[in-house]
């Protein structure tokens, strides 16, 4: 796909991989590039295999494991760059990053305090040499099945994300406990160890991404807060500014720069 500035390509991790990371995502800049990066419902791991990226005026690292968010970030790219995301899935993370996930929430951690420099180096490596995307991502997934941990997600955890996005976020977090069968608390405690946040962020930021979606689809401002549980406008536009830095008239006015 080719928007402006910037062309992607997806690629399906395999079968092994697959309860653990959703997709590959390859994003080229074709000219000098600033966006902004909404919050999202999975960990993600980016490996820049080319060019130069800055965030606030600062050279960004080239290989970041990149945790929940519930804030934006922007990201100034020079033209030619590239890089391609593990985007994982809800609970799909722990399975490789040994950190406690809940302390990454807002943040970035360098994926060489994950695995050996020299290991590090060899994949940074085959993705700047990689003769196309695909071969890119054939190269990631072999790295992340290297470095696969013998863990599953509690039932308790798999049951409780699921039922968050089926609700789109619009789910209380005490029913959320009795349907797990844990007192909220525990369930807490074990979502933010499994997930890197509390149910109650996750959930917002469901909730907030499925606005994004009602929107584009079309539905006016007052029907998506209904449709999103907010009883007054007043707390939607508190909540969608955290999560877009804007109010949703501007954010959906200069939207294109957002993903």
């Amino acid at each position: 796909m080719s928007v402006a500035n910037v062309r992607t390509a997806a690629f399906v991790p395999g079968p092994a991989l697959r309860p653990y990371v959703r997709r590959f995502l390859v994003v080229e800049n074709l000219g000098d590039r600033t966006n902004t990066l909404l919050p999202d419902t999975a960990i993600i791991a980016g490996f820049r295999f080319r060019g130069a990226c800055s965030r606030n005026g600062a050279e960004a690292l080239r290989a970041v494991v990149t945790g929940l968010r519930d804030l934006p970030r922007t990201l100034t790219h020079a033209a030619g760059s590239g890089t391609i995301l593990a985007m994982f899935t809800a609970t799909g993370a722990a399975a490789f990053v040994c950190e406690p996930l809940e302390e990454l929430f807002n943040g970035t951690m360098p994926i060489d305090a994950q695995v050996r420099r020299s290991r590090l180096e060899l994949i940074e490596e085959q993705l700047a040499e990689a003769p196309d995307h695909a071969r890119r991502a054939q190269a990631l997934e072999r790295f992340l099945l290297d470095h696969l941990r013998r863990w599953e997600p509690s039932a308790a955890v798999s049951t409780a994300v699921a039922r968050i996005q089926d609700a789109k976020g619009s789910l209380r977090i005490g029913e959320l406990a009795r349907v797990t069968g844990l007192s909220q608390s525990a369930l807490e405690r074990r979502f933010r160890r499994e997930v890197g946040a509390s149910p109650k962020k996750f959930a917002a930021i469901v909730r907030l991404r499925h606005v994004v979606r009602l929107r584009r689809a079309g539905t006016n401002l007052t029907d998506i807060a209904h449709a999103a549980g907010y009883a007054d406008q007043s707390h939607f536009i508190k909540d969608f500014r955290r999560f877009s830095g804007q109010s949703p008239e501007a954010f959906f006015s200069s939207e294109p720069t957002y993903c």
